[in-house]
């Protein structure tokens, strides 16, 4: 079963914005020890910036760095149902544990409920290992539904979902609708307390790239009853999750990981590295770290 903490990984780029092995290589082996597996090409990995044969030796290389016992989920998500089934097919082959799949969205009005459902449940028919499903409105203006998780939660390979909505309301009705051993991850640091509380099993945490142990040590607490310690340690970390979220992204986030000895490269643009002022204020962030 899926649970524990799973940084989604930052691709790492070089200042030409090719693909680095070599960075994804130290960037995994420096987490290895106090994460349970790992995301790679989710939103934090720049995914919608790659093209396919990126993709392919982003996740090989990953593969062969990542051991047996840790789990590696990829993203194959994408718009078209037919492109989404390759992808899988493709990550299965290359020895991904599970594919977690972001709604197609570009087509925004005509994603309907029913539409959503067809193209889940067909893309989980054809796919060789458990999907994941990714709820991430900030991202696609899409909000799978609890009603629609519930529906495809009944399906034999769909087997959990990343919430990174930070919606509690509507977490507490995908735990009602769908069945025990459907799994639940959050997505979203500022809420990840609150979403541990109510029975999600662990995080697909940007910050987790920066601070795993910390976010690891809140199930801990949780699970022993320490509520008023875990509470005091989510309210430690916000603003340092923040600023590699909503407040600076992606590129908030590689710069978090270079001041900490853990370089995950440039970013691809459009997406631009921060200021100098930026960076001054992501380091005073990181402090709450030592």
């Amino acid at each position: 079963m899926l649970n524990g903490i799973f940084p989604p990984l930052p691709t790492p780029f070089n200042t030409d914005e090719s693909f680095s092995p070599d960075l994804q290589k130290s960037l995994i082996e420096k987490l290895l020890p106090d994460v349970d597996g790992f995301l790679i090409l989710g939103s934090n990995g720049e995914a919608v910036y790659l093209d396919e044969s990126e993709r392919k030796e982003v996740l090989e290389n990953a593969r062969k760095i990542i051991p047996s016992n840790k789990v590696m989920i990829a993203g194959t998500g994408g718009e078209a149902t037919r492109t989404v089934i390759k992808r899988t097919k493709e990550a299965a082959q290359i020895g991904a544990d599970y594919v977690l799949l972001v709604a197609p969205h570009y087509f925004k009005a005509l994603m309907s409920e029913e539409v959503l459902y067809e193209h889940y449940k067909t893309v989980a028919d054809n796919s060789p290992i458990p999907v994941l499903l990714y709820n991430v409105p900030a991202a696609t203006t899409i909000a799978l539904s609890p009603n629609l998780i519930g529906r495809l939660a009944k399906h034999k390979n769909i087997v959990g979902i990343k919430d990174s909505s930070g919606n509690i309301v509507a977490l507490t009705e995908i735990m009602r609708l769908t069945p025990e051993d459907f799994v639940v991850i959050s997505g979203n640091a500022s809420s990840f307390l609150a979403a541990i509380a109510m029975g999600a099993k662990g995080g697909i945490l940007a910050v987790a790239n920066i601070a795993p142990k910390e976010y690891k040590n809140i199930i801990t607490l949780v699970q022993a009853g320490k509520l008023r310690q875990a509470q005091e340690l989510q309210t430690s970390l916000n603003p340092l999750a923040l600023s590699v979220t909503s407040k600076y992204g992606v590129p908030g986030l590689k710069t978090a990981l270079s001041l900490l000895d853990k370089s995950a490269g440039v970013c691809r643009e459009p997406l631009l590295m921060p200021s100098k002022e930026v960076v001054t204020e992501i380091a005073r962030e990181l402090k709450i770290l030592t």
